[in-house]
């Protein structure tokens, strides 16, 4: 007879899961190692909080659902972190936890998931969308199928499954699990108040958010500003949603942003906001007299549409590619107000000049050197803004960068977790020494499966967005400085990568070159100028 551990393996299958990221325990093994069984690899991480990271950059690739799992006790409450990122970024990761077995509750036992210690299911609540205890085994089909279709439907995101070892173990004469279909959804309501602003706007801009590429709507979004000639901008998570040599696009806003696309921010008098939640690190630059007298919203979740800017806010809820398609299936193209447009060309600044190896200069002359069948996971910091301002995206979809959670060290798991998910893209990691410090141990992971991401570590020996924030508003740097700062190369090697140190753009090259050649887990190792000053400094929010 089939156990609870078997019919859970046998549904992840049916679903197209084929790897699982996690870190064993004895209150989590008989699911486990039914997944084995079942057909998927497991990846053994060297941090919970990495596997969970891994398990989403999973998601992100395939669009399917990840898998992530610790044991009881802390090995759930260090996934809690890589659940609320992925909660922020709409993945769909299915997060499964041990908890002690239902017959021994109320017995003081080691690494407690129970109300008595660390409640698992109630931690998980707020970082998900769902999270449930399953405490018997008769529960599981219905709990578990709820689980799944709230992950991959709607607004889609995390959920939690917190299942003791006696239930995992507890045989079930049937058990019906209902595989979750993709379901269109659209909002028909607004389509004629949508055009119509359009076209009654006389400096309209489309503000591509995170979302259009968490919903690939990257040909949408082209043919939405060809078809009404529309100048389009970006935000630091929406940095590549458009090619950056296209004529229409005029470079990235907020934190990481340039002058001109700000200076549009602040001239138009209509929005299309697609898939953001114009955060802070979007709208730092835009004054609380430049607000757009409409606001076109177009996202999935409504929590903040309407609620952040002082416009009249026409919204469309429901999935943007599903949305966009019908909307530009729809558009009577001879009713199109005809408009001109400036066209960008040259929307970026100019490379600052420093006496050592600047990180602008790195990140300008990046994509030229790399295949153009690439993703690029980007992580917090200094480094992430300037790769947000200086990158030039040429495969639109391929930049991965979240500044809204904006989790230290979240880069390194996605990276891998993508590259298994897609071997035959190259896979490339843009870390910073605080964030390689904290999870950078996970290279041993990537080593140990042979999977080859190329992990570039730029290295300032500080917490270079912390200090020259704290330095700029405060006049003091406590905490931000590494008196003996790492070698990210020797750490790299020790864990079995290959490494590369670099101090000028020539030696960078270099690396980029033989590190795709080589075809293994690679490390460049960038010593930066640390008085470089990050593009991060003009963040003043002002909305009254």
């Amino acid at each position: 007879m089939k156990t609870v551990a078997d019919y859970m393996a046998e549904a992840l299958r049916n679903l197209g899961v084929t790897h699982s990221f996690g870190i064993i325990g004895k209150s989590i093994c008989p699911i486990v190692l039914k997944m084995v069984d079942y057909g998927i690899e497991f990846i053994p991480g060297r941090h919970e909080s990495s596997s969970g990271f891994e398990a989403s950059g999973y998601a992100l690739k395939t669009g399917n659902l990840g898998v992530a799992f610790g044991t009881s006790g802390p090995g759930g409450t260090n996934l809690l972190t890589a659940a609320a990122h992925a909660k922020a970024n709409n993945l769909p990761v299915l997060f499964i936890t041990g908890h002690q077995s239902i017959q021994e509750l109320g017995i003081p036992q080691c690494q407690d998931s129970s109300s008595y210690l660390a409640d698992l299911a109630d931690m998980f609540r707020p970082a998900t969308l769902f999270s449930k205890l399953i405490e018997r085994g008769d529960h599981f089909s219905t709990i578990f199928n709820h689980a799944i279709s709230i992950a991959l439907s709607g607004k889609r995101g995390p959920v939690h499954l917190c299942i003791p070892f006696d239930v995992q173990t507890e045989p079930l004469k049937e058990c019906r699990i209902v595989i979750p279909e993709r379901e269109t959804l659209v909002s028909y309501a607004n389509f004629d108040r949508v055009t119509d602003a359009i076209n009654h706007s006389s400096r309209p801009l489309i503000i591509a958010g995170k979302g259009v590429n968490r919903s690939g709507t990257h040909t949408e979004l082209v043919q939405l500003a060809e078809t009404f000639n529309i100048p389009v901008v970006t935000t630091p998570g929406g940095k590549g949603a458009i090619a950056w040599d296209h004529p229409l696009y005029h470079g990235p806003v907020g934190v990481g942003g340039c002058k001109h696309g700000d200076d549009l921010l602040n001239r138009s008098d209509l929005f299309i906001v697609l898939g953001s939640r114009l955060s802070d690190m979007t709208i730092c630059n835009l004054k609380a007299d430049n607000h757009p007298k409409t606001l076109i919203q177009f996202d999935v979740d409504p929590t903040f549409v309407g609620k952040i800017l002082t416009s009249q806010t026409i919204a469309v809820g429901g999935d943007l590619r599903d949305n966009l398609s019908l909307y530009l299936k729809n558009v009577d193209t001879a009713a199109i107000k005809k408009r001109e447009t400036e066209t960008a060309v040259h929307y970026a600044e100019e490379l600052p000049d420093l006496p050592k190896l600047s990180l602008a200069s790195v990140m300008n002359t990046m994509s030229d050197l790399i295949p153009y069948n690439n993703t690029v996971f980007v992580d917090d910091g200094s480094h992430g803004f300037n790769a947000v301002k200086w990158y030039n995206v040429k495969k639109p979809g391929s930049f991965v960068f979240d500044a809204y959670f904006a989790c230290m060290g979240n880069a390194i798991g996605m990276a891998i977790g993508a590259k298994v998910a897609s071997p035959e893209e190259t896979i490339f990691c843009i870390t910073g020494d605080g964030c390689f410090m904290m999870l950078g141990t996970e290279i041993n992971t990537a080593v140990c499966k042979n999977i080859p991401v190329i992990f570039i570590v730029v290295n300032n020996m500080q917490l270079d967005m912390a200090l020259k924030g704290m330095e700029k508003t405060t006049g003091r740097i406590d905490g931000t400085l590494f008196e003996v700062p790492m070698d990210a190369v020797k750490f790299a090697e020790s864990l079995g990568a290959a490494g590369y140190k670099c101090e000028t753009k020539e030696q960078f090259a270099a690396a980029i070159s033989e590190a795709v050649a080589l075809n293994r887990v690679a490390v460049i190792e960038l010593l930066t100028d640390r008085d470089e000053v990050p593009p991060t400094a003009h963040r003043t929010l002002n909305l009254n």
